[in-house]
Formats: C-alpha cells, sequence, structure tokens
C-alpha cells in the first residue's frame, strides 16, 4: 500500500509537468517567434582535422550571410548583415563551440570580419527597430 502512496504523487508531478512545457514552451525566438540558433533550431557543428564550421544565426529582424560554411584556423571569415526593412543592427558577436568570443572587426557598413578560431563559430547577430 506504502508503495502506491509514492508513485500516484509521482505520476501527478510527472503529469503537470508534461503539461507546463507544452502549454509554457520556452524559447529565445525572436518577436514573430521564429525559432534561432539558441534555441529551437538545429544546428550542426562540426570539425574536421582543419576545418571548423561557421553557422550563421541572426534574430528576427534581418539576416547574416557568412562567405563561407567552414574555415581553416587562422583564416580570415568574412560576413554581412542585411536588416530587414524597418530594423537595424543592434549586436554583432562570434562565439566559439565553446563559448569564449572572438574579437569581430566592421570593415565598412553592414560587413564584418574576424579570424577563424580552432573550433566552429555561431555568428549572432540581432537586430532592433529603427529609431525615430
Amino acid at each position: 500500500m506504502k508503495k502506491n502512496t509514492i508513485t500516484l504523487p509521482m505520476l501527478v508531478f510527472i503529469a503537470v509537468l508534461c503539461v507546463s512545457i507544452v502549454a509554457f514552451p520556452t524559447t529565445a525566438s525572436g518577436a514573430e517567434g521564429e525559432p534561432d540558433a539558441v534555441a529551437g533550431d538545429v544546428v550542426a557543428l562540426r570539425s574536421t582535422a582543419d576545418t571548423f564550421s561557421v553557422v550563421p544565426s541572426a534574430h528576427s529582424g534581418g539576416v547574416v550571410q557568412p562567405s563561407v560554411s567552414d574555415s581553416i584556423a587562422g583564416r580570415t571569415v568574412s560576413f554581412s548583415v542585411d536588416p530587414s526593412s524597418g530594423y537595424e543592427t543592434a549586436s554583432v558577436a562570434a562565439i566559439t563551440a565553446a563559448g569564449d568570443m572572438v574579437e569581430v572587426v566592421r570593415v565598412e557598413g553592414e560587413e564584418y570580419s574576424f579570424v577563424m578560431p580552432a573550433e566552429a563559430v555561431i555568428i549572432d547577430v540581432s537586430f532592433q527597430l529603427v529609431r525615430n
């Protein structure tokens, strides 16, 4: 009998947990509900002996276009940022698979570059509405 009293509260807890996950999903999506590389998107960070992934991640309000999808360590990787109409670039960052920041240099306008480290990199760009 004691076994059932422990099992019933556990089943209730699991049921409540499942309902709350379905009813209240947590993502880091943009204003229009599109998932990004932080949550909800499948991002493949791959590397071989010589090359490492360059993965673009743009939040709602624009796109980021890297010059390559993978690169070798030490090579300069460039990328462009294209805000949607009514938006402007709020922040630009390059983050390694280990979570370290990579120095990003603004080349001109919305063109940027960084030196590829010896691990995969996510280019993270966020946008904001243009201020009048």
